[in-house]
């Protein structure tokens, strides 16, 4: 018996994770897609950020589109059309609208049906019309990354619909293929810290600098951030003492950087799961992060990384957005994002401190972080297994 075909279908711009989606293909399943950044290993998937005066024209008017549709109440769909011999469509973060096929969706976080705008939510309509798609027939699961995730699914729609997606609802985690043969051992010399944000406010930049500083004047620790870094701040990070900036540079540069890193820092206050956790822990590092939604379930706290007192998230413990604009986030915002406050540098420098100081904590920690990729909910034969089983229900 031939294998059975599941249509993979994409936005115009898809996440990394879909190209490691290639390699978890379930057993009696064979994928079929034609998106460019999936069948090039060497092109670009998600879109970096633009500079110049044509990057910030795009930026604006995208902003401007989403807060215009969300006022609208816009529920974001789009129209899947069959490949031939499909079996079964695997959307990546887009509902459907008149699926020609039993349909599976995978998704980061519920808001992004609604563009990420909290606003969409203010019109009754767009929970109607939400709760229609959510429960359409075609639709025979829905596969959040994480449980955080699957939580905000719950809280967009009404009680009694929550009731009837339950059996819908499968946590399935990403996966991601080892990129390293063993856990990261350190080498003597100072504990290398390793930074990986483009939006330096966002992804906390701040705070990152700002542990390092405290955390050199009792430990040797040195730090690599690759950031696009606000012009007013370039010059204070040049005379930075054991800093150094990268501009964003390709996979050649965060390749080298995590051959050559101890730990990856990811003090972000805007993602709802970071892929860069994944990467890293691919490389066998351990990860210090928030206490945080999605963050908690990727990063065992003690096991594969550490975690630390979150402060100023963009979206609240109960999986919302705080804000109904959130593209371009608020100005407010971003001002309250250049100042973290001293307890909460203060938590990310002594989790710092600790691996510097602790050989044996940091092997530790290490070897869990391999190990969830390697066997563990982070696997890619994790990823299989769940896949398999939910393809052959939705087939029926």
């Amino acid at each position: 018996m031939s294998d059975r075909i599941v249509q993979l279908h994409f936005p115009p711009h898809v996440h990394p994770v879909y190209r490691e989606q290639l390699h978890a293909v379930p057993g009696g399943w064979r994928y079929r897609f034609d998106h460019p950044a999936l069948a090039d290993a060497t092109a670009a998937t998600k879109r970096v950020a633009q500079d110049g005066r044509l990057g910030g024209l795009v930026r604006i008017a995208e902003s401007t589109g989403a807060r215009v549709l969300s006022e609208l109440g816009y529920v974001h769909r789009n129209r899947g059309r069959p490949a031939p011999g499909a079996s079964v469509i695997h959307s990546a973060e887009r509902l459907l609208w008149r699926s020609p096929l039993p349909y599976v969706v995978d998704l980061e976080h519920a808001s992004l049906f609604v563009l990420y705008q909290q606003a969409a939510m203010d019109r009754p309509w767009t929970r109607v019309l939400l709760e229609r798609c959510l429960l359409d027939e075609r639709l025979r699961f829905l596969l959040p990354w994480s449980d955080a995730a699957r939580h905000s699914v719950l809280t967009m729609v009404s009680p009694a619909a929550a009731v009837r997606l339950e059996p819908k609802l499968r946590t399935v985690s990403p996966a991601i293929r080892l990129a390293a043969e063993r856990p990261r051992e350190r080498a003597g010399g100072p504990l290398r810290v390793l930074f990986v944000g483009t939006a330096f406010f966002e992804k906390g930049g701040v705070e990152a600098v700002q542990a390092l500083r405290a955390v050199r004047g009792t430990h040797d620790v040195t730090m690599d951030l690759v950031s696009y870094v606000p012009p007013d701040w370039e010059s204070r990070l040049a005379q930075e003492p054991g800093l150094t900036v990268h501009r964003p540079g390709g996979a050649d540069l965060i390749q080298r950087l995590y051959a050559q890193s101890d730990v990856l820092l990811f003090p972000s206050h805007m993602d709802t799961f970071g892929y860069v956790v994944l990467e890293a822990m691919a490389h066998g590092l351990p990860v210090l992060a928030p206490r945080h939604l999605a963050l908690e379930e990727t990063v065992q706290d003690g096991v594969s990384g550490l975690l630390f007192g979150a402060e100023n998230m963009l979206f609240g413990v109960d999986t919302v957005l705080r804000f109904r604009h959130t593209i371009p986030v608020p100005r407010s915002y971003r001002e309250t994002l250049r100042h973290p406050s001293e307890p909460y540098v203060a938590g990310i420098a002594a989790q710092m401190a600790r691996l510097a100081e602790e050989p044996g904590l940091h092997a530790r920690l290490a070897e869990g972080a391999f190990e969830s990729v390697r066997s563990g909910p982070l696997s890619i034969e994790r990823r299989r297994e769940l896949l398999r089983e939910i393809y052959d229900a939705a087939a029926r």
